[in-house]
This record gives structure tokens, sequence and C-alpha cells, in this order.
């Protein structure tokens, strides 16, 4: 049986206290109210609940509440009440009014300084969230918009591994559903404390590689693996001759094996590789005429599971899996061809090869 507590004296420490100064703290007097009115065991008394809290208000305040009609009328509930006291108060109703143009100074603010570890993330998270669950609750903003904002704040060093992660992590998600800024937070935070500095290894000249033909769209593309590369890389030739669009504001700095420094062309998120019967889609980094058309760097191993079995006679063999269907194909590598795409007058063409 519950033990109850009767109601406390006004000046004891656990008492609702509210100063009618604050308007916008009476809904939280009222909680504070009902949390003691329970452990009183009055919480089902309406009559009790409306008498109750009289003892808590400020003398200006008790006599008016004692001249509304849902006080006087017995038949009047708790709930009715405390309506109709809170529709007297447009402090105590006012929602804090923010725009999506607050939220876009906090992720200004944050992308300026600079988020280069846990705490850093940490407060800017806080300052995020207090906005955005604002914008949400009043349909202002979708989860989806709400998720575009909060990375907008991170370089993209770390954007894009955080798509690749993200896939990773959870290869069951429905496409076009929101990650919560929880998951958001998680993930950027183990990429923070695993971040290795911002620049990608990506060779342009290419040798002793294997390669493997993949769809894209109705298009085959020959591509060749490099687990050793940071990311999916297509040459801005075979880009052009697939018809993609990219946005040409992810941008990444590159080094290549000689050590020259370079930038991508943008990134095409989500492009669907079939690779037999399994599909693929992959976040792929656009780059100036490299020696090939398609590099599928470590993050493709990861997202299709890849096992490569070497053989004496020099075959190599890739074991893929689709995540979401568990589906396994086993592609046999072929050599290393030169590109079948190429700049050439301005225009791509497809690289007729001389026997």
């Amino acid at each position: 049986m519950a033990i109850l507590h009767p109601l406390p004296a006004q000046n004891e420490h656990s008492a609702p206290k509210w100063d009618s100064k604050y308007e916008e703290q009476l809904p939280t007097f009222f909680e504070e109210f009902e949390t003691v009115a329970k452990a009183a065991g009055i919480d089902a008394n309406d009559a009790e609940m409306k008498k109750g809290v009289l003892r808590y208000a400020n003398p200006e305040s008790m006599r008016f509440w004692r001249t509304l009609p849902t006080f006087k009328e017995v038949a009047k509930t708790w709930v009715k009440f405390k309506k109709e006291v809170l529709s007297h108060y447009p402090g105590a109703l006012e929602v804090a009014e923010v725009t999506t143009e607050d939220l876009k100074k906090v992720v200004s603010e944050f992308a300026k300084s600079g988020i280069s570890n846990s705490k850093e993330l940490s407060t800017y998270h806080r300052k995020f969230s207090i906005v955005a669950d604002s914008l949400q609750e009043h349909g202002i903003l979708s989860g989806v918009q709400v998720t575009s904002f909060y990375v907008q704040a991170f370089p993209d060093s770390i954007r894009i591994r955080l798509d690749t992660h993200l896939q990773v992590s959870f290869p069951k998600k429905v496409k076009g559903q929101a990650y919560s800024l929880t998951k958001l937070h998680e993930a950027i935070d183990f990429l923070l404390s695993d971040a290795e500095g911002d620049d990608f290894y990506v060779a342009k000249e290419l040798s002793s590689i294997r390669g493997l033909n993949a769809l894209i769209g109705e298009c085959a593309v020959h591509c060749v693996a490099d687990s050793s590369c940071s990311i999916v890389a297509m040459s801005d030739a075979t880009s052009n001759t697939l018809g993609l669009s990219f946005d040409l504001k992810r941008r990444i700095p590159l080094q290549s094996a000689n050590g020259k420094m370079d930038w991508t062309l943008g990134v095409a998120k989500d492009l669907p590789f079939w690779f037999g019967d399994i599909i693929s889609f992959l976040q792929v980094h656009i780059v100036d005429s490299p020696a090939y058309d398609v590099l599928l760097g470590h993050p493709f191993e990861i997202l299709t599971q890849a096992r490569i079995q070497n053989f004496l006679s020099s075959d190599q063999h890739y074991t893929l899996t689709d995540p979401n269907t568990d589906k396994v194909v086993m592609i046999p590598t072929i050599p290393q061809e030169l590109p079948w795409f190429r700049k050439e007058d301005g225009r791509d063409r497809r690289n007729q090869q001389v026997e």
C-alpha cells in the first residue's frame, strides 16, 4: 500500500513555488503541484486539487483564481480549471519564437569556429537541439531537413566518412528516413575520435591492380579496386558520359601517389552500382582525369562486406554480400583495363582501343 504524505506547507523546501512576475513558469508550477498532490493522494479529487493549489499562489493570484467559473462550479475538473487559469496568462502559453535563420546562425557559428573534439561537439549538439526541436515540433522543419542542417557544421572530410559510417551501422534504414540527432551525434563523435587528418589518398596512376565490371544504370563500367584508397572515385569523363549530377560544394583535398595535392570536383550521392545480383549505393567523388573510370576504395569493401580470395594462378575473386537481403555473389576479377571513357576535344567519348 502506498504511503501518503500531506501537502507540504508553503514555506517547506518541497512546496511548489511560482513568482507571478514570470508567467512562463506557471506550467512548471502546476506540474510541481500535481507531483505533491499525487504523493498526498488527492490527485483524483478535482475539488481538493483546486482548493489545494491556492495555498501556494500569492494572495492576488489566489483571489483571482477563486473568481473563475471552473473553480466555483464543483462539476468542473482540475484539468479545465488549470486550462482556464493558463488562458489568463499569455506568457505561460508563449513558445519561444525561433526560425530557420536562428538554426543557420548556430550552424554557421560552429562551422566557422570548427568542431574538433567531443566537448565542442556536445556544446554544438545542445545548442542545435534546442532550436531544432522547436522548429520540428511546430512543423517548420522535417526530420530530414534538420539532419541536413546538423551536418553542415562539419568539414567535408567528416561528412563524407559519416555517410559511409551510417550506412554500415544502419544497413536496414529505410531510404529517405531521417537519422535521429542522437545517432548523428554518436557517429560524428566516433569519427572525431578516429580522425587521421583531412587529406585522402587517391592514386591517379595504378599498376598491378585487377578490376571488375559494374552496372550503373544501363551502362557497364570498368572499376579497379584499391583498399588503400579512402573513398570511391570516378573520372569526370565517366561522370559526364553517364550524365550524373553531383554536389559541387562537396569537394575534398586529395593527395596523389606522387605527393601532389589536388581537389575533387564534387560528390555524387547514393549512386547505385550493380555487381551481379546485388546493389550497393555508394558516395562517389568525381576526379579530374585519373587513370581509371571508377576506383572502388575501402568504403566499397565495407558496404559490400567484401572478401577477397587469391589463387596461385594470379586470379582473384571477390565475394560480396548485400547487407539488406544477405544475398551473396562471387565475382572473378579481370585484368585492369585502360579507361573506357576519356576527354577529347572537350567531349567525353568511349575510348576505342586499336588492336
